[in-house]
């Protein structure tokens, strides 16, 4: 399982955010469908394997649990639409990007209430009707669910999208691909998003600087101008240096492999930033949670024709 919820703060958490923790509650998670346990897995910060979740292998999840379902949904959505499901499911296509600063205090050792202990995924009772109807599109805490989304669900960029900072509210229209014929002037701020390059990203102090494979070739042999995403970590602990860090080194080993093995994977950089006025092929960023590294195969539908 990717994400889970914290069975205290009542928060989704991440997989890559285990990264960022201090020290990780072996005890802390259940599952976001049902809330059963589950157990982090693949979480040390020297273990370059994305970290997950995972339940004990003699427990079921239990009925009504719409984890099995969601992966269906996530196969169906590389051939068609899935709207309708996507918008009564909290977690396949997150809705807005709301930045939380700080978690909320939670005692790890008081009995989660019974406030506490319901699900994302439970259903509510109509005021009208005294019908059950499930929940829909959550938010996100940072941009991977909604990166991973854009990936997943090629037919339906359309849905809505509010972004801080971004103007444009549908996912087909916030999120835009640096190309590799020039380095262009964006009047706006988007998602932006590139092929991770092979070279490891370069420390240089507070700073690190992950190079995209995008910007302006010479003899398509090497690069004249090259994209770049310049991270400001002067305030970040050592443990949000090390999630960035290992993210970015998982991504671009996958993508190494996959290339290796022909595989249409790629690894992908998602990142909100400015761009720099003095050096256009640069993207100052200082939030860890506006960037990201998805390793997967990106379509681009025909909307005009529905193909």
């Amino acid at each position: 399982m990717e994400s889970a919820r914290d069975r205290y703060t009542r928060e989704m958490v991440e997989g890559e955010d285990l990264w960022m923790l201090p020290q990780v509650d072996k005890y802390g998670y259940e599952c976001g469908g049902c809330g059963i346990p589950v157990f982090p897995a693949s979480y040390d910060q020297a273990n370059l394997q994305r970290p997950h979740f995972k339940k004990q292998q003699n427990t079921p999840h239990k009925d009504g649990c719409n984890i099995d379902g969601d992966e269906k949904t996530v196969a169906r959505g590389k051939k068609g639409s899935v709207r309708n499901e996507l918008e009564t499911s909290p977690d396949l296509s997150p809705s807005r990007l709301v930045l939380i600063d700080e978690r909320p205090a939670v005692d790890p050792e008081r009995k989660p209430s019974s406030e506490q202990t319901s699900t994302v995924r439970d259903t509510k009772r109509s005021d009208d009707e005294g019908l059950v109807r499930p929940k829909g599109r959550r938010a996100a805490n940072s941009i991977r669910p909604i990166c991973r989304a854009f990936i997943r669900f090629p037919f339906d960029r359309t849905m809505s999208l509010d972004v801080p900072g971004v103007e444009d509210k549908t996912y087909l229209q916030a999120f835009k691909k640096l190309g590799g014929k020039g380095v262009d002037l964006f009047s706006r701020a988007r998602i932006f998003y590139a092929e991770l390059a092979w070279a490891k990203p370069q420390e240089d102090g507070d700073f690190l600087v992950i190079p995209l494979s995008a910007g302006e070739w010479c003899d398509e042999k090497r690069w004249v101008k090259q994209y770049r995403v310049r991270v400001d970590r002067s305030k970040w602990s050592k443990h949000k240096r090390t999630k960035v860090s290992n993210e970015l080194e998982v991504a671009r080993l996958e993508g190494i492999d996959a290339k290796k093995t022909d595989s249409k994977l790629r690894p992908y950089v998602f990142f909100v930033a400015e761009q720099d006025s003095a050096e256009p092929e640069f993207f100052n960023i200082s939030d860890h949670r506006l960037i990201c590294a998805v390793v997967g195969t990106i379509s681009y539908p025909d909307f005009k024709s529905g193909k």
